[in-house]
């Protein structure tokens, strides 16, 4: 039974990539709609522009964030150690080691893409990162503290390309409305917030899952992408700043400490009930989430690794609920066939104004 589902969700998979690049493929003698809005991408109004027609987009999430916005959340000057509070990591010192990961990133990539580590990191994850052009997100670890560095980084040239970083940011921009994974990295202290809100008024989670600190990380020549539109939900013009280069930095989880007292099947239940009680606000992916035993107490722990608020990645609108992971994935796979075959030029257009009931307000 296992295999045919795999089999299916492959066979899916498979049909929705060549279905994309039909979608894209366009005839050289058909004109486009000017009735669609048009995205446009910038440092600023004089410098040269990069820009996108397209139905597909909507103002909710490309206009919901702008730097102002993250600067509460920013990296204080010292941390304290998450189980020593008698121990402080200096802020001057991380920004300092992330300032020279950057320039190693761009002018050692071969290296560190085949090595996978710089000077003072390990590379975690890069799979949505794009070497060559400098593009996407890469996962770091700290060799001398206990943080992880989600690094974010973007450009005019690089912001609209749905395939510099992968397939899943195709997917990601069709059914979030132009969600991207630089966009979605902005919810995730926020989602964080609202996570941990949930968690506490729920009996059966809130002795049990715990969520890592995280804060936002800017360079100290930190750049302003400017996004502009027009057409787009009723606005002649709109625009906003969001940073091209940022990171979240979190505390680092002991991914190995995963307890084998319970099996992956009574797992995935429990995550699966999980996020039902947290309005599908984190992805269901068992990766996101590390169980561990107390072992003062006997009871059983889970850290939630990835706060990535999931609504605005895949564009949900609605509360959803799932009695398992194959009916998570059988609506997804559903949901971007639909979002990017089944919708007609008006659903667009209706839907350009429309904001998620489960929107981070």
């Amino acid at each position: 039974m296992k295999q045919i589902v795999k089999a299916a969700q492959y066979s899916t998979l498979i049909f929705l990539v060549f279905g994309f690049f039909s979608l894209i493929a366009r005839h050289p003698f058909r004109l486009p709609n000017l009735d669609f809005p048009v995205i446009t991408v910038s440092w600023n109004k004089h410098s040269e522009t990069y820009s996108m027609r397209t139905p597909y987009v909507r103002f909710h999430p490309l206009f919901t964030f702008k730097t102002e916005d993250f600067k509460k959340y920013v990296l204080p000057n010292e941390i304290a150690y998450l189980h020593d509070s008698t121990q402080k990591m200096q802020s001057s010192v991380l920004s300092k080691l992330i300032e020279e990961a950057l320039t190693e990133i761009k002018t050692q990539k071969k290296r560190i893409k085949k090595r996978k580590h710089l000077s003072h990191f390990q590379v975690l994850q890069h799979k949505n990162f794009n070497y060559k052009k400098s593009c996407g997100l890469i996962v770091l670890k700290f060799n001398d503290y206990p943080l992880v560095v989600k690094l974010f980084l973007e450009q005019p040239s690089t912001f609209l390309d749905l395939h510099a970083t992968g397939i899943e940011p195709m997917f990601f921009f069709y059914m979030g409305g132009g969600a991207n994974r630089h966009l979605s990295g902005f919810t995730r202290i926020k989602n964080r917030e609202a996570i941990i809100d949930k968690i506490a008024r729920k009996d059966r989670w809130k002795d049990h899952v715990s969520v890592p600190r995280k804060w936002f990380w800017f360079p100290q020549k930190q750049k302003d992408m400017l996004l502009t539109a027009q057409n787009l939900a009723g606005h002649d013009t709109v625009e906003t700043r969001i940073p091209g280069i940022y990171a979240v930095i979190a505390d680092l989880v002991d991914m190995e400490a995963d307890t084998e007292h319970i099996t992956p099947k009574v797992k995935s239940e429990i995550i699966m009930q999980l996020c039902n009680d947290l309005d599908m606000f984190v992805d269901p992916h068992d990766k996101n989430y590390v169980f561990s035993q107390d072992k003062k107490t006997a009871r059983f722990k889970i850290t939630i690794v990835d706060t990535e608020h999931f609504p605005t990645m895949v564009g949900i609108l609605h509360e959803k609920n799932f009695k398992n992971h194959n009916r998570w994935y059988t609506y997804l796979a559903g949901k971007c066939f639909h979002d990017m075959y089944l919708q007609t030029k008006r659903d667009l257009f209706n839907a350009q104004g429309k904001i998620s009931a489960l929107a981070l307000m």
